[in-house]
């Protein structure tokens, strides 16, 4: 048997992809129709992604389970920014705001997939704004999305690009909401470590307040905390500024003796930690820039406002492994 299996499934009557790695007893299943969803990541029979109960569940909350791709990340105050002059009005899907982007919903194409010794197994796949009228008629630039997910050696990686191919610079704003979960009972055991510079303040509807500071909670996740000690839910999501360069964070699960190691690359400055009510999880969000950015005051060099140029290509990696403790 090779050590690298592509596996062509179905979850209540939709197509998925499951990558296997046999050596390392690793699984990691894709749906590409609804959001590219990873939505199961297990590992010598431990799972270390929320799933929901039914593919129905996760259609209507694409954005409370497995990995949803945020583009925009957070919510967009009253639906609404400006970006270079440009005016733009978002669909309002969490009235009377934007959340979270809608890539994490829609039907993905994939374009490659396979497995193999030297490449692992693999899926890719393309999101392209120029072939959705809807949402071209709201972001009216021609951009590319295309990710591919590799599992191999253990080690399940997400690596992606986006392509401006249209006439005008774009706003781009990207993150990533992992929910990473843990057993009934199992929390008070659970850890969480975070390489946070800084906590910024925010307001009772959770946008950033003023510049972000060194604080107790920083200190905390630099050491390491269990999730049973993290702010509940309200005010369970803290926005934190990462140390500079690559990023890595850990998550230890003493009950099973093992640690999920998380490096995030060099791409993702803010940090969004949350711990859902509605799951056993905890969420590592990396963003490339601070929430509902364009209408913030913040110099771009801490809030990470950015635009990506016509004719230009973000591209990113990050990955999550299993060790043992």
């Amino acid at each position: 048997m090779s050590q690298y299996e592509i596996v062509h499934s179905e979850w209540e009557g939709e197509s998925t992809l499951r990558l296997v790695d046999h050596q390392a007893q690793a699984v990691a299943e894709i749906i590409p129709a609804v959001g590219l969803h990873l939505f199961r990541f297990d590992v010598r029979n431990h799972s270390y992604i929320a799933k929901p109960a039914e593919l129905a569940e996760l259609r209507v909350n694409s954005s409370r389970y497995g990995v949803p791709i945020l583009f925009s990340p957070g919510r967009v105050r009253n639906a609404a920014f400006t970006f270079d002059g440009r005016e733009y009005r978002l669909p309002a899907n969490r009235e009377p705001d934007h959340a979270h982007g809608q890539l994490r919903e829609r039907p993905w194409k994939v374009v490659a997939s396979g497995a193999d010794a030297a490449g692992g197994a693999y899926v890719s796949a393309e999101f392209d704004i120029a072939e959705t009228p809807d949402m071209l008629a709201y972001f009216p630039h021609a951009a590319c999305f295309r990710f591919t997910y590799r599992l191999k050696d253990g080690t399940l990686s997400l690596s992606g690009e986006i392509a401006n191919r249209g006439g005008d610079t774009m706003p781009l704003s990207l993150g990533f909401h992992p929910y990473f979960a843990f057993a009934e009972g199992e929390a008070d055991r659970v850890s969480v470590k975070i390489p946070a510079a800084a906590e910024w303040p925010l307001t009772a509807a959770g946008y950033a307040a003023d510049v972000p500071a060194p604080s107790a909670l920083t200190a905390a996740l630099q050491e390491g905390t269990r999730v049973t000690a993290l702010p509940g839910y309200p005010g369970g999501s803290q926005m934190l500024s990462i140390e500079p360069g690559p990023q890595t964070c850990e998550i230890h699960y003493e009950a099973r003796g093992t640690k999920l190691i998380y490096d995030m690359g060099d791409k993702f400055p803010i940090h969004v930690l949350f711990t859902a009510p509605w799951t056993q999880a905890v969420s590592l969000e990396p963003y490339t820039s601070i929430m509902n950015v364009f209408n913030e005051p913040f110099k771009p060099e801490i809030s990470g406002a950015q635009g990506l140029e016509s004719g230009a290509t973000f591209t990113f990696n990050w990955s999550i492994h299993i060790e043992n403790l």
